[in-house]
């Protein structure tokens, strides 16, 4: 009796244990890390009069548009309320501190035209500060704001905005070309899905969506106004062409000593990455005027090196190879890049 219950016991531990067993997964090998392929781009349009966005992961222009068919993004966030302005197509704006339409000069100060910071600051862009959020209220500065189009020598106004509302569904504001002294009233809808609306005040006004949605795309190849300074440091306003970054969650840094081919996944720890929207921007080329000719020749800075993190959070190294494209015209980036 006593040995049948010994049986009994050691076959009941023996199912018990096949069931805790059952209960885990076997061990898998950690595998080792893999790189990715070498990859190249080279653009078909020019970035001189094409914004193009590129998505990393799978090496493509997702969306471009010529640099003409906006001239106002606004903020597309839930809290959003930022304005920022087409220097692109060389627009810039003027804040002339009156609330009135038919107020204004059609001669304004030609020293007041500004763009917005090529940095990405949110605080510093050429709009500033239409509204002050505080505890207790929202107040609206109900300045009326002039854009400008730049001829070559000079800003020549062309319209007229009074921006009057934001929450967190939409935007409203008046407008009118300089002649009008009746604005036009004009509602523009947020959509969470971008990081900004556009908006073109032609033919009664349009709504636009001009990026593709913030979550598809990494880079953004234009031409964009920005502050460089002379050799006596001298800050001057200039129209470069380069890449941004995308603010919902691109980062960036570079590396300028060690080769291209060396950079690897396992020393991504050692890098300070930055969110700036123009840490790329346009110096990864450089230029050799010839005054006589009056023509330019570019070269890419072969050896600087730029590690993306993505909207995935992948890691890419990337270095630009060409500004050229087959028939020697410039403004066309051509860049080789490895998913580490």
């Amino acid at each position: 009796m006593q040995k049948r219950i010994i049986i009994i016991i050691l076959f009941l531990a023996a199912i018990s244990l096949i069931i805790v067993n059952s209960c885990f997964e076997e061990d898998s090998p950690v595998l080792p890390h893999q790189p990715g392929q070498e990859e190249t781009f080279e653009f078909e349009r020019s970035i001189y009069y094409y914004q193009s966005y590129y998505d990393l992961s799978t090496n493509k222009v997702v969306q471009y548009n010529e640099n003409s068919e906006w001239l106002l993004g606004f903020e597309a966030t839930g809290n959003g309320w930022r304005i920022i302005v087409n220097s692109s197509d060389y627009w810039a704006v003027q804040n002339t501190g009156i609330s009135e339409f038919n107020q204004v000069s059609p001669d304004p100060d030609p020293d007041s035209w500004i763009f917005d910071s090529s940095g990405g600051n949110p605080d510093s862009t050429a709009a500033g500060s239409w509204v002050l959020f505080t505890e207790d209220d929202t107040v609206y500065s109900g300045s009326l704001y002039l854009l400008g189009h730049y001829n070559g020598i000079t800003y020549i106004p062309e319209w007229k905005f009074i921006f009057d509302f934001v929450d967190k569904y939409e935007y409203r504001f008046r407008y009118s070309d300089m002649d009008d002294t009746i604005p036009v009233n004009y509602q523009l809808l947020k959509n969470l899905d971008y990081n900004y609306i556009y908006f073109n005040p032609e033919n009664g006004g349009m709504t636009l969506i001009m990026e593709p949605p913030k979550n598809n795309w990494d880079l953004l190849f234009t031409q964009y106004g920005s502050i460089l300074y002379t050799r006596e440091g001298v800050p001057t306003p200039f129209f470069v062409r380069g890449v941004y970054l995308n603010k919902a969650g691109v980062t960036v840094t570079i590396d300028t000593v060690k080769s291209f081919n060396d950079i690897d996944f396992n020393e991504l720890a050692r890098y300070n990455f930055s969110d700036r929207q123009d840490f790329i921007g346009y110096d990864w080329k450089a230029v050799t005027v010839d005054l006589q000719s009056n023509t330019a020749v570019y070269t890419v800075n072969s050896n600087y090196t730029y590690i993306i993190c993505d909207m995935e959070g992948f890691y890419y190294k990337l270095r630009f190879i060409s500004y050229y494209n087959n028939l020697g015209e410039k403004g066309y980036p051509a860049f080789e890049f490895v998913k580490l």
